[in-house]
């Protein structure tokens, strides 16, 4: 859900769960971030995260995070966006950071239309500390649709190769609906 309390800044509030349909996983995610949009070509974002396993209590991560979005290029139809995110991360109370840098290109929706479907595609790399390398690449192919008021749906297939971790190879399949206020 995001909430807009000035021109030039916006609050964003992260819930979220998901399931492994192979696996036992299931997690739950809360996030509070502040945005600062009036950069020339972008904006800043810092936040913290918690996410938990709802099974029991085999995994928690405590994440503060901290990221840059640059307009790489934007005409009336496209935009292109590198964002690079800094996270400081305690896993089951042990410290570490990841850096992850991801270009997003979209085709932008038409503006006024009621329902508008904005496709993109996006690609992201991951380096961990705890690996001292570069420990994911991923992808994802969707698109962002207009549903009407403050609501928006996401439909979207990702990929993601795990080069440190199993499972190595993850497809998925992802719904997600913002509340824009």
């Amino acid at each position: 859900m995001y909430w807009q309390p000035a021109q030039h800044q916006r609050t964003f509030l992260e819930l979220s769960s998901s399931t492994e349909r192979e696996g036992s996983k299931r997690e739950a995610t809360v996030g509070l971030y502040q945005d600062y949009l009036s950069l020339p070509k972008g904006y800043l974002r810092a936040g913290y995260r918690f996410t938990f396993s709802t099974r029991d209590a085999s995994y928690r991560e405590s994440r503060i995070v901290g990221e840059g979005v640059l307009t790489a290029y934007s005409s009336d139809m496209v935009r292109l966006l590198n964002r690079t995110r800094v996270e400081l991360r305690w896993v089951n109370g042990e410290y570490s950071y990841r850096v992850r840098d991801r270009l997003h290109f979209q085709r932008l929706a038409a503006k006024g239309s009621r329902f508008a479907l904005a496709p993109y595609a996006t690609f992201e790399v991951y380096y961990d500390s705890r690996e001292a390398s570069i420990s994911r690449i991923a992808g994802r192919i969707g698109s962002e649709a207009r549903l009407g008021g403050p609501v928006s749906i996401d439909v979207y297939i990702a990929r993601q190769n795990n080069l440190h971790s199993t499972p190595r190879y993850v497809n998925a399949l992802g719904v997600t609906t913002k509340l824009n206020y």
